[in-house]
């Protein structure tokens, strides 16, 4: 017995509990691989076992992953490689044990818990199951024989799937991919894991032949376990990730390389093979800076910003149907918290409905579950137009159009039907919440939730204080926001909150670069070339020319060091508001962009003289890191960790760079100032 796992036997059968002391979850660092090294060779050694079974006694999962602090501190390739061997030789014992193991999974089972599994005999999952292997997010590949043994278990296909994105598979398409042998309900877990050790002790060729099943048919066949076939699906793969991910994220590329040449080879060569490139990778400015931005991602968890002790939000409102309304009462009713969604008028409602419906739908069908998991969600929603519902309502999500006269007059509103304990969040992409509180008559209790669109999809939300938000009203929002599985940073009431006012810093400074001769398409291209996910003059045409000229307008009143935009006004003039209009800088076919719009220069006076160059895009940066710097300074944000934080989650920083502020200490602030 050590101090994180626990054995015990039960007519023959090991029940080997993981329970970290004094830890919310089961991580694998040295002193619990070491005691998994132990335990194997102490179960190698006994002669009374049939089998073993392996659970966690954490309540949120199985295992959450391999040490981050670990994986970070490796600055020598030797050292990141033996890592990597010494994980292996630990779950290569469990994998020989002389009887069958048999993981039982329950919550989130991340990284080096799901290698663990693999290298198990079989596995059920509980139907709250989350299994992923995400290493390729943190800049290198799975290390403990994820590349390995996972293609050699369910498809290839599924296997590349799995590894290249990261992502994260629920049971039941763990089930049906063959990842995992069951699926029961959490309270069935051990009697079903207990009944798989006693199966796979009597016939484990059975439970494999069953696995063979779900690998797929003739096509599978051909595809997969040929050579010819094999060949073609990597270079596949390989084509369509290098279209995804670009140049800029070495980690998948090399993945899907040594599962290729895996594949090829004994299982013992495919893990030395594992070994050697993961510790090339664990020391590059990639792996270092993407650990940063998983840091990032995991701080708002710890709750060190709350300076009061939130509350609980068990029913709530959203005001106004619209896109935004829609997706966040999608949002709030995907938490298992019932929802109002109000509007004025029932066509409205409905298509507020129609929205969060479709968004679900999206969401399970990719989950392989159908209309029955929508139907249950969305009982979560209620609709209304009226505010007779608005009892025991514990926040109320203001969505409205942005005006604040309306603002002002829908908070007055339903502050009558409210409690007194209640909060109020406005939504304001722009507008000034301590002005909103003015007409509040408890502006304590209101504050801004400020999610980006679309808001099932992007990360960020901005927790905006007034000059009169309590502490406890901003410690309820951002507890919220993480609730609702969003990375929330916050800020203070000043136009434009942080990441809008960093972006419309950026975006003048390409249009008056514009101005000046550079040719824009060009300026987009190498913006997107040095790893953000679109260039500036294709980032305002998908924002709206219209709403872009009138925050520019906006912000630049507000700071006179920022230059008015004539030419945004101009566009807008002459009928080009971009995406949603067919036209801007560039032409649109629906969601598809046809090409630049030539008629854009002619109309607004352009004359390009060169292509654009590095220099410019450095331009273009800087004036980010100049922004931060002045928001930094009017406390908008509390520290550098939310600037990356808004950047990153909020307009597409590249990951890689690990956030502005982050960029800029890698490259030496001395510099970027002389620069400036």
């Amino acid at each position: 017995m050590g101090r994180h796992i626990l054995i015990t036997v039960e007519e023959g059968i090991a029940r080997v509990t993981l329970d970290a002391p004094e830890e919310k979850v089961n991580i694998l660092n040295a002193a619990f691989l070491a005691e998994f090294d132990s335990i194997a060779g102490e179960l190698a050694a006994r002669r009374d076992l049939q089998g073993a079974l392996v659970l966690s006694a954490k309540k949120g999962g199985f295992i959450a992953g391999a040490d981050i602090g670990a994986i970070e501190g490796v600055t020598d390739p030797a050292a990141g490689t033996a890592l990597a061997r010494e994980g292996q030789r630990i779950f290569d014992r469990w994998a020989a044990l002389p009887f069958p193991v048999v993981a039982a999974i329950h919550g989130h089972c991340m990284g080096g818990g799901t290698e663990f599994a693999l290298a198990c005999h079989g596995r059920v999952a509980a139907d709250d199951a989350a299994i992923a292997l995400p290493e390729t997010r943190l800049g290198i590949l799975p290390g403990f024989g994820g590349t390995q043994r996972l293609p050699r278990l369910i498809s290839v296909q599924k296997a590349l799937d799995m590894v290249l994105s990261g992502r994260t598979m629920g049971a039941e398409e763990a089930s049906r991919t063959g990842l995992v042998d069951a699926v029961v309900p959490k309270d069935r877990l051990l009697e079903r894991a207990t009944e798989l050790v006693r199966e796979a002790a009597n016939d484990r060729r059975r439970i494999e032949a069953a696995r063979k099943t779900k690998r797929g048919g003739l096509r599978n066949l051909l595809l997969e376990r040929t050579a010819p076939g094999r060949a073609l699906l990597f270079r596949v793969a390989e084509k369509n990730l290098r279209q995804k991910i670009g140049r800029h994220y070495p980690a998948p590329l090399k993945a899907l390389e040594v599962m290729r040449k895996g594949l090829g080879m004994p299982l013992k060569q495919g893990l030395e093979l594992e070994a050697l490139e993961l510790g090339r990778l664990i020391i590059t400015p990639e792996c270092k800076n993407l650990i940063n931005v998983y840091h990032l991602s995991q701080r708002p968890k710890k709750g060190a910003e709350l300076a009061a002790e939130p509350l609980e939000i068990r029913k709530a409102a959203v005001l106004g149907a619209g896109v935004m309304g829609g997706g966040i009462a999608q949002l709030i009713a995907s938490k298992k918290i019932s929802v109002i969604l109000k509007d004025i008028r029932p066509e409205a409602v409905e298509k507020g409905l129609d929205h969060a419906r479709e968004i679900f739908t999206r969401k399970f069908a990719k989950k392989g579950l159908g209309e029955e998991a929508v139907i249950k969600n969305m009982g979560f929603i209620t609709v209304t137009t009226s505010y007779r519902e608005f009892e025991g309502v514990d926040l109320v999500v203001e969505a409205v159009v942005e005006n604040m006269g309306v603002k002002q007059a829908v908070l007055k509103e339903v502050e009558e039907t409210l409690s007194e304990a209640s909060l109020i969040a406005t939504n304001t992409s722009a507008l000034s919440v301590t002005e909103l509180q003015k007409v509040s008559a408890r502006p304590q209790r209101v504050g801004g939730l400020h999610f980006f669109n679309p808001v099932d999809r992007m990360p960020l939300v901005e927790v905006v204080r007034g000059e009169q938000t309590s502490e406890q009203t901003a410690a309820t929002l951002f507890a919220t926001a993480v609730r609702l599985g969003k990375t929330p940073i916050i800020v203070a009431d000043r136009p434009g909150f942080l990441v809008n006012r960093l972006l419309v810093a950026y975006l003048l400074e390409a249009v008056m670069l514009a101005e000046a001769g550079v040719e824009r398409v060009s300026l987009d291209k190498r913006v997107k070339d040095f790893g953000l996910p679109m260039g500036p003059f294709r980032l305002i045409d998908e924002v709206g020319i219209d709403i872009a000229a009138e925050v520019g307008t906006t912000l630049a009143g507000a700071f006179p060091y920022l230059a008015t935009c004539p030419l945004l006004e101009r566009a807008v003039e002459s009928g080009l508001v971009g995406k949603k209009g067919g036209a801007g800088f560039y032409l649109y076919h629906g969601e598809h962009s046809a090409g630049s719009n030539p008629e854009a220069d002619i109309l607004l006076g352009l004359r390009p003289e060169r292509e654009a160059t590095g220099e410019d895009v450095e331009r273009l940066l800087y004036l980010i890191l100049n922004e931060a710097g002045r928001c930094l300074e009017e406390q908008v944000a509390i520290a550098p960790e939310d600037v990356d934080t808004g950047m990153v989650f909020g307009a597409g920083f590249p990951p890689f760079l690990g956030g502005p502020c982050r960029w800029a200490d890698n490259r030496g602030l001395q510099g970027v100032v002389l620069s400036l």
